[in-house]
């Protein structure tokens, strides 16, 4: 019985925080990618805005299971959402590389994790474990895609980017130090507005008045969140 609280104790919140990062690159990258938000550039490029969520989740994962596994699982979660999209799309290079980007960015988190051990969302430590984690994504991301570029040339638009100072300069230097910081730029800001509201909210007693976590994690909460992410996923790539 103390086992199966225990593996339901971390299956919810793996299920949950992988479903809404789930729901979150379905809905908002589908949103990021419309002509309108394309044309801001750097700034509204849909890998900047979607990662340091994707990120947040997973901090929340770990904080409530304490398992750096979790984390892993969580993004196993996700690329399994995005993949369920090939229903519509077929099995293309859209559907897969953004699965294997999504297990990348939790293998970068876990190993974040492992260093810093956050013992609070909204932290110091745990800041230094999303800036150690998108570079380590954001290296890992150069990284793939030139090896993709070498591999099979025809298959992406990519560029080596180890293949030349000027190609380095055009995509590493692009990714790991521009992206990247604008990436911890929105991470800040959208890490002090999460205080805000939650100091707002303790004030308010708002947590006291509402079992927040009974609802959060009960399996009623956590299934309608798993079929709400397939459903989604699914629905957006057939209109695209």
């Amino acid at each position: 019985m103390e086992k199966q609280k225990k593996f339901l104790s971390i299956l919810f919140p793996v299920l949950l925080f992988g479903s809404l990062w789930g729901i979150f690159e379905a809905s908002l990258g589908t949103l990021l990618h419309l002509p309108f938000f394309e044309a801001g550039g750097l700034f509204t490029k849909s890998s900047i805005i979607i990662v340091p969520i994707a990120f947040l989740f997973m901090s929340l994962c770990y904080k409530k299971t304490g398992s750096l596994l979790s984390v892993f699982f969580a993004g196993l979660v996700s690329a399994t959402i995005k993949l369920s999209t090939a229903f519509v799309m077929g099995m293309t290079i859209y559907v897969y590389f953004p699965a294997i980007y999504i297990v990348v960015e939790s293998l970068a988190m876990m190993g974040a994790l492992a260093i810093f051990r956050p013992t609070s969302v909204l932290s110091l430590k745990n800041f230094a474990t999303f800036v150690t984690a998108n570079t380590v994504y954001q290296f890992s991301y150069i990284s793939i895609a030139s090896i993709v570029a070498v591999a099979s040339p025809s298959l992406t638009k990519n560029i080596n980017a180890f293949e030349n100072m000027k190609n380095w300069q055009k995509v590493g230097e692009k990714y790991l130090f521009t992206y990247n910081g604008v990436a911890i730029i929105y991470a800040l800001s959208f890490g002090a507005a999460l205080y805000g509201l939650y100091r707002l909210a303790m004030k308010l007693n708002i947590n006291e008045k509402i079992e927040f976590k009974k609802i959060l994690y009960s399996p009623i909460t956590v299934s309608i969140a798993v079929m709400a992410a397939f459903a989604l996923s699914i629905s957006l790539a057939a209109v695209k």
